[in-house]
């Protein structure tokens, strides 16, 4: 019995196999785990699209204090005043409440790989509360979803060919992806006010409903391609600059219709070298990245210089500002004069030398105040208009009359210094992207201010 065995230990081990025996088993076997690590890699790393919905209702909005209320490691977008929206490379999320302290567990997700998010806008539902609050996200293959800001459900999905290069931007906060999308946009029909967003792609634009995702208009410039990668929208209308045309041309397009409106160029604009016939535009005193711009300024030629770099000398080439109105008419803005401009109604608040705010009626050309304190003006809204002094204080300056009607302290702690490019107002909070350095090609460890680099106010 024991020699039986023995024999059969012999038979079944490796190395009583004779080495052609061997060699052809050892290929089955790499064969056999081959196959498995590939079947495990594809279902890990196919393409995919992810949605994790909400499990939970979300919470009604939390009164407004002038308050800090949390450091962030993404930036949001604010929906409803209930929602946080963030963009990484492949996600899209929400969480809530706005004024949780950190990033809480997502209440939803939507994933999609190996395209990126290129950028992300939101609508809210209107004010009678009828319909629902969406946010519209746009991906590196093309592809525009749009999500329940609530839920999390996909409500529709289109497609726009990508143009060359189309990839996330965001870095570690997503911030350029949401606050400064540059191919998606915000605006609005100049008959019902109902909102439209529009989409670039290769040479195209389209004017979707985002309600339900049908394309209202598309315009196609193949014929010219390449030639307008310089456009925003403003309440009502598209942009677009026709780098081609000799010398440039400014479309205007109806942004309901995508009917053109008119063309323009700055007076003086003439044939010449590059840096004269492609004349210098640029949008400003816009609600979020380059949508809803109220101005613009231009000049006609690329070779210009800021207000503050004149008035030191260097270079005497200033833009001008610019509106479009009701009438399709684009008139002068003389009144705007410096580098910080923004336009609320018939008021138009600018940061002059030294910090200090000056507003002025765009009517009678009739300044209406000047603040008593000075900062960096960054936006104004139909009650307010909202400067950063250097001790690193948001204040709050009623919009009539200039007085400073609330003081809210941006640093966490006392001994934080930070420069922002990129901030964001909405529905009553204030969020920036506090960077050690405003130079991009840093890396991230010295460009950010920190690991949660983000912080969030409340205005009040």
């Amino acid at each position: 019995m024991g020699t039986a065995r023995a024999g059969l230990r012999r038979l079944v081990s490796p190395r009583s196999w004779s080495r052609p025996v061997r060699f052809v088993l050892t290929g089955l076997l790499v064969l056999v785990v081959t196959a498995a690590m590939g079947i495990t890699a594809y279902r890990t790393l196919k393409p995919a699209e992810t949605v994790s919905r909400a499990d939970k209702p979300v919470p009604s909005p939390e009164p407004i204090k002038a308050i800090q209320y949390s450091e962030l490691a993404s930036a949001p977008l604010i929906v409803e005043g209930r929602l946080r929206v963030y963009a990484e490379q492949w996600r899209v999320f929400a969480d809530t409440p706005v004024t949780a302290q950190r990033i809480n567990t997502p209440h939803w997700s939507y994933r999609r790989w190996p395209a990126e998010v290129v950028s992300m806008v939101e609508v809210e539902k209107p004010a009678s509360g009828v319909g629902m609050s969406v946010v519209i996200t746009k991906w590196s293959d093309g592809e525009i979803v749009a999500l329940d800001a609530e839920k999390g459900d996909i409500v529709w999905q289109t497609k726009i060919e990508p143009a060359d290069g189309e990839s996330f931007k965001g870095r570690r906060t997503g911030a350029k992806a949401v606050w400064a999308p540059e191919d998606l946009f915000v605006s609005a029909s100049a008959v019902d006010k109902q909102p439209v967003v529009i989409a670039t792609g290769k040479d195209v634009v389209e004017g979707i409903d985002p309600v339900n995702g049908d394309v209202r208009w598309s315009r196609s410039f193949a014929a010219e391609p390449g030639c307008r990668t310089n456009d925003w929208t403003s309440g009502d209308a598209y942009f677009a600059k026709n780098t081609c045309a000799k010398p440039a041309t400014l479309e205007i397009y109806d942004a309901a219709s995508g009917a053109p409106l008119t063309t323009w160029r700055p007076p003086g604009a003439s044939l010449g070298s590059d840096s004269v016939s492609n004349w210098f535009v640029e949008p400003t005193s816009c609600q979020l990245g380059r949508s809803g711009c109220a101005l613009f300024k231009a000049a006609p030629t690329g070779d210009v210089v800021t207000y503050t770099d004149a008035a030191s000398g260097v270079g005497n080439i200033t833009p001008a500002y610019w509106s479009f109105g009701a009438d399709h008419v684009v008139k002068p803005e003389p009144i705007a004069d410096k580098d910080t401009v923004v336009v609320v109604g018939d008021v138009i608040a600018q940061e002059m030398t030294g910090g200090y705010i000056w507003a002025f009626s765009r009517a009678t050309g009739k300044r209406m105040w000047m603040s008593e304190v000075a900062g960096k003006l960054i936006g104004a809204d139909q009650r307010n208009v909202y400067v950063i002094n250097r001790e690193y204080q948001l204040l709050v300056l009623n919009l009539e009359t200039g007085a400073v009607t609330s003081s809210t302290e941006l640093r966490i702690r006392p001994a934080d210094r930070f420069v922002f490019n990129l901030y964001y107002l909405h529905a009553g909070y204030l969020v920036i992207e506090r960077l050690q350095s405003t130079k991009e090609s840093e890396i991230d460890d010295r460009y950010y201010f920190s690991q949660d680099t983000v912080v969030l106010v409340g205005i009040g």
